[in-house]
């Protein structure tokens, strides 16, 4: 990072984007209004390594391979898409009553949420593009981004999964929480597939 002015326009841009609308942000909220809070730690703990690992892919310029229209950013768009409606289908057939780790996201399934989360990708590629010196080590540079958005993700998924829970206190267990919880699950899947098609060069 070239300066202090340059670190922390960075964090304010990881604040804005890790805590605006995403299918991150929105399958934590879900989950958490499907299951309680604690159905979000271990898929939460899972997404944080899932980012890391994306973050190294980015340094290496893998980004901009998925940001181009081609072969590469077509499976990815599959891909992408295929796990949010998983995730989708995951959370609406999860129960609020069931008590058994089995019906919750597991750490593994939390772990891809952001490697094929299109906004992730591009709010990766963004950052490392605008605000890392390259004249600088790629070591420590690529070591403020992971970190930096680690922690954007960790206090934000934190906070969007604690408000769905809430939602679930508040909604009960009528027709105004079924309807809540499958809006969320739909606006992930929504958000997915506008970012795909309108970011990744799609025409």
């Amino acid at each position: 990072m070239a300066d202090w002015s340059t670190l922390m326009a960075f964090a304010v841009f990881v604040c804005v984007m890790s805590g605006t609308p995403g299918p991150g942000n929105l399958t934590f909220m879900a989950l958490g209004a499907k299951a309680g809070f604690g159905a979000v730690v271990r898929p939460l703990c899972g997404a944080i390594l899932g980012a890391a690992m994306l973050g190294l892919c980015v340094a290496l310029g893998l980004g901009a391979l998925l940001m181009q229209d081609g072969w590469i950013a077509n499976i990815f768009r599959g891909l992408s898409m295929g796990y949010m409606l998983y995730l989708a289908w995951r959370i609406m057939t999860m129960h609020k009553a069931d008590k058994k780790d089995t019906a919750h996201l597991s750490f593994a399934e939390g772990i891809l949420i952001h490697p094929l989360s299109p906004k992730t990708w591009a709010m990766y590629s963004i950052a490392f593009s605008l605000y890392f010196n390259p004249t600088g080590s790629l070591l420590d540079e690529t070591a403020i981004l992971i970190g930096g958005f680690a922690m954007g993700g960790l206090v934000f998924h934190s906070l969007w999964g604690f408000m769905g829970a809430k939602v679930m206190q508040f909604l009960g267990d009528g027709r105004k929480y079924q309807l809540f919880t499958a809006a969320m699950a739909v606006l992930m899947v929504g958000t997915s597939a506008w970012s795909l098609w309108a970011k990744t060069g799609a025409s």
